[in-house]
């Protein structure tokens, strides 16, 4: 249970964060209008000065304020009504000018900049300071009400405030880290995780002036949502949040995520050792103290996208050099050494009691050397295209099939001989009313085949051997026709 004492501290440490967190985001926002403006070659307005030196008295006085009426042997009765209108209005002074000035700049701007999309980004970043002044101004009368000896009712006056009240989001500082950011790069999707909004609009631009898009979510519940709607590049995950706490859903991220498939930089103002320590241990890519630097921010993330980009090259690359190794260049099927390898995988399985077994029929396109005479290798190349992609869609997983060379196919089924007889009636019948166009004309080919059976022997070589033999016979008796152990399926004439 929360002591009175203790209470008192976290409704005081959550009043201050209501209000540094909105008066240090006026900065912010000040900093990007007038990077903006450099952009369009104007000079920083007087008013922008003003508004900053406002700021910083504003600040200054509250911070005096806020110590001097927060002191536990400060008496409330010593205090007359007066002393705190008069605290009122000298903390609202430097909040008119902020609110007076940034009305001035938004009537100017919008007289004197010339359209465009930068001329309407700072009049929209003026208006966030206006609004974020207001948010200001109520912070301040809730904190006179606090003094007042009032009571006020706090959003979420919960003891994990305690720890959060630090984590205020100070300015992110000046951005002097320049980089030329690749279109790769810029089509990110970064998802920024803060429950608070201030929080994550000044993380938005600041994300934005440099190229990168980012989307949010204000609690964790929503976050999850997020990335099963869509699986963003990269997170960057507030450590305090309304129901799930960030390490939490660290933990859930990686249950179903790789840190390689979703990079996750923590943000947090606990910057000790073993704070780190514990992100970095629970899968966190990368840590974010608080106040967060505007470089450091910039640094990391770009550095985080770079490494996640590099590893799916990699995959592409490891993925690009199997499917080579593999794969017929040609017909995009099977090559040799991987349908032998499944031969005599299969073989050895019929040794055990998984046993399961299998038909190879080795084919060969019938007078391939006339083809290639007639249309040239370039219409023979189309031809064994055309007849590889006619004998993959037959021949379905588990089954296999793959160029062993030249107009040569060896095909392994999980068939017995009473189905694989039924199975070549069928495809030698698809193969002689396959019709390949090539160069306007239409070529019809047929096929002849051997066929051995796993029941013939226990070797994988001896039954190839015994496939190709079948393969020959079939071609010396006419060819369009496949042989069998005891009999011979031909083509119609």
């Amino acid at each position: 249970m929360v002591s009175k004492s203790g209470a008192r501290d976290i409704i005081l440490s959550q009043i201050k964060q209501d209000f540094v967190t909105p008066a240090n985001a006026i900065f912010d926002y000040l900093d990007i209008v007038e990077k903006a403006l450099s952009k369009l070659d104007v000079p920083s307005d007087d008013e922008l000065d003003q508004i900053k030196s406002s700021c910083t008295k504003l600040i200054n006085q509250y911070d005096e304020a806020f110590n001097l009426y927060t002191n536990q042997n400060s008496s409330k009765s010593q205090k007359l009504p007066e002393e705190y209108s008069e605290l009122r209005h000298n903390l609202r002074t430097p909040l008119n000018a902020i609110i007076g000035y940034g009305e001035i700049l938004i009537e100017d701007f919008e007289e004197d900049l010339p359209e465009s999309r930068t001329r309407r980004i700072i009049i929209n970043d003026l208006k966030h300071i206006i609004d974020l002044a207001r948010s200001t101004e109520k912070a301040i009368e809730t904190f006179v009400d606090f003094i007042r000896g009032e009571d006020v009712e706090m959003e979420d006056a919960s003891s994990s405030n305690i720890e959060s009240a630090e984590a205020l989001f100070k300015s992110l500082g000046d951005i002097e880290y320049s980089i030329s950011l690749s279109d790769e790069i810029k089509a990110s999707d970064i998802l920024i995780v803060d429950d608070n909004k201030t929080n994550c609009e000044v993380l938005e631009r600041r994300l934005s002036m440099s190229g990168l898009k980012s989307r949010t979510a204000y609690d964790g519940e929503t976050a999850l949502a997020e990335v099963k709607k869509k699986t963003p590049d990269l997170i960057l995950l507030d450590v305090i949040l309304p129901d799930i706490n960030g390490l939490e859903l660290l933990k859930r991220f990686r249950s179903k995520h790789t840190n390689e498939s979703l990079p996750v930089i923590m943000v947090s103002a606990f910057d000790d050792v073993d704070s780190i320590a514990k992100c970095i241990q629970l899968g966190a890519q990368d840590y974010l103290p608080k106040p967060i630097n505007g470089t450091v921010l910039l640094a990391k993330v770009v550095s985080s996208l770079e490494r996640k980009l590099l590893r799916e090259r990699e995959k592409e690359l490891v993925n690009e050099l199997h499917i080579q190794a593999t794969t017929d260049q040609l017909t995009g099927i099977a090559n040799r050494r991987v349908i032998f390898d499944t031969i005599q995988n299969a073989s050895v399985r019929e040794k055990r009691k998984d046993y399961k077994p299998f038909t190879i029929i080795i084919f060969d396109i019938d007078f391939f050397k006339n083809v290639n005479d007639t249309y040239g290798h370039a219409g023979g190349d189309e031809i064994l295209k055309s007849f590889a992609t006619l004998l993959n869609n037959e021949i379905s997983e588990p089954n296999q099939v793959g160029r062993i060379g030249g107009e040569e196919f060896l095909a392994i089924l999980y068939i017995d001989e009473d189905t694989a007889e039924t199975f070549i009636k069928n495809l030698i019948n698809k193969i002689q009313k396959n019709s390949i166009v090539y160069e306007n004309q239409t070529i019809n080919i047929t096929s002849s085949g051997g066929v051995a059976f796993s029941n013939e022997s226990e070797n994988a070589s001896d039954l190839v051997n015994k496939a190709d033999k079948r393969l020959y016979m079939a071609k010396k008796s006419g060819r369009n026709r496949f042989v069998l152990n005891n009999s011979e399926i031909s083509g119609e004439k």
